[in-house]
């Protein structure tokens, strides 16, 4: 994950840790040039606040904090682009204008989403869905149209997803998962009354969580066993439409497929292959 976006998660800062955080978000390139005094100076902290910043980002000092930042700092400052993620184009504007708008929303969709990918995270999943002897997908509304194109891809590869989509479906299926099981859940913010009781049953059934959500507050947090963010950067309804939630949650899908296909590269390959000879009769 890009290093301003793990700062963003941080729920536990001192006031003077917050302070420091905000310093280097706004004055990232002369950040990576200073020395731990000349920070402590600027930023009227104590050196030993730096410090304690860099291990609650599981960092081992003050260099690794600068190489981290270093690395981040071009797709974070891609990213403050300014776009209204909500109303991205007006009525004034030609088909042309529209399109480009678009196109940029699109960009700056896909930049969010990759800062805040966690590739520790994604690995540990990949690993949970090759492990499990079972995979159940949950979501509601649009995004299960993306589910069930996830469910597409892993079947090409030889492995099945259940993507149950009626409420009382989603409650059977999870009253009867168990540890052999693990559970996709897509939730912007959790607000669904219905996503929160099947995340319950699953954990009470030691069911693994994929959650994947929006940085906002989301009560289903406390269920994830694993977890990916999308970029959140929209309003929840008052917007033309998800044009940035759905691409973002296409792309994390992708990653999580792409990550999967990985693990047994040439296998998957071949077995698609093959299964598509078959699809045309050929031997």
């Amino acid at each position: 994950m890009n290093i301003f976006n793990k700062l963003n998660q941080l729920t536990s800062l001192t006031e003077n840790e917050k302070i420091l955080a905000k310093y280097m978000q706004n004055n990232p390139e002369n950040f990576i040039k200073m020395s731990a005094s000349e920070i402590s100076d600027a930023c009227f902290i104590s050196t030993s606040t730096i410090y304690r910043l860099c291990q609650k980002l599981d960092l081992l000092g003050l260099s690794d904090l600068k190489i981290q930042v270093s690395s981040s700092i071009n797709e974070y400052l891609n990213e403050k682009n300014v776009i209204d993620y909500n109303y991205p184009f007006n009525g004034n504007e030609t088909q042309y204008e529209v399109i480009l708008k678009m196109k940029e929303l699109y960009e700056q969709t896909l930049i969010s989403s990759l800062n805040l990918i966690d590739i520790n995270q994604l690995n540990l999943i990949s690993n949970a869905l090759k492990d499990s002897k079972h995979i159940d997908f949950y979501t509601s509304a649009g995004n299960i149209y993306f589910a069930e194109n996830f469910k597409f891809q892993m079947q090409e590869i030889g492995r099945l997803i259940n993507v149950p989509i009626e409420e009382y479906h989603q409650r059977l299926t999870a009253s009867s998962s168990d540890e052999n099981h693990v559970a996709i859940i897509v939730s912007f913010e959790g607000r669904g009354a219905i996503m929160q009781n099947i995340a319950e049953i699953l954990k009470n059934n030691k069911t693994p969580i994929i959650l994947i959500s929006s940085t906002n507050e989301n009560p289903l947090n406390k269920y994830a066993t694993y977890q990916l963010y999308l970029s959140s950067n929209e309003n929840h309804f008052n917007k033309i439409s998800s044009f940035s939630t759905r691409l973002s949650l296409l792309y994390i899908l992708d990653c999580m497929y792409t990550q999967f296909f990985k693990l047994n590269y040439n296998a998957n390959i071949k077995y698609k292959l093959n299964t598509y000879n078959k699809l045309s009769n050929k031997k």
